[in-house]
């Protein structure tokens, strides 16, 4: 089962992923472009500052196509394993989805496959912005307008066009374990309605 989890940055995506693929004994799966560089031994800040040099470029095809060859790469490599993604799809499409793009967003679906659910996490600009603050004073995305945006109604939209299952959990008021729990007892129901349609 490949379950991928999605927000906005601040959201709560890192932390609910890392708890519901320990607790599930799933794989989990960090920004899955990373993977294409795995033997460089790259530090965090170094990843950071590739993807900023991406972004400068402003070319939204050269970026969908990047991530998705994460996203290719990740799937590819793990097509037998129980997955998290933290990020997926709907990151992408939110970043980096326009006319131009779409056909690459749909044509990286058909070569990954649609995730059995995909969550996605909401919560405030503020509630976000102090997310970060507090696990990393000197992060780049406090000083990015682009964060301060609330993106979730082209997330939502893009999910309802691509007709993909989905959840959306507000984490305002939840601590991150209860978000795990609910996304679990979903996945649950999931796999008991995979049961009753092989019975039937």
């Amino acid at each position: 089962m490949r379950i991928a989890i999605e927000g906005m940055d601040g959201s709560g995506k890192t932390t609910v992923s890392k708890i519901l693929a320990q607790k599930l004994g799933y794989k989990y799966l960090d920004k899955p472009f990373k993977f294409l560089f795995e033997g460089l031994n790259l530090s965090e800040s170094r990843l950071k500052d590739l993807e900023w040099n991406l972004y400068k470029t402003n070319d939204e095809a050269l970026m969908t196509l990047f991530y998705g060859m994460g996203l290719l790469y990740g799937t590819r490599c793990n097509q037998e394993k129980n997955i998290v993604y933290d990020r997926h799809f709907v990151s992408n499409y939110y970043w980096h989805g326009n006319k131009e793009t779409i056909p690459l967003h749909y044509e990286l679906i058909k070569l990954c496959g649609v995730p059995d659910l995909t969550v996605l996490l909401k919560a405030s600009v503020s509630t976000r912005m102090k997310r970060i603050y507090e696990r990393d004073k000197q992060d780049r995305d406090l000083s990015n307008c682009a964060m301060y945006k609330d993106g979730y109604e082209k997330m939502e939209k893009f999910l309802q066009n691509i007709g993909f299952k989905y959840i959306v959990i507000d984490t305002e008021a939840l601590l991150p374990e209860e978000v795990a729990d609910i996304v679990i007892k979903n996945i649950k129901l999931i796999n008991q309605k995979k049961v009753i349609e092989e019975r039937e």
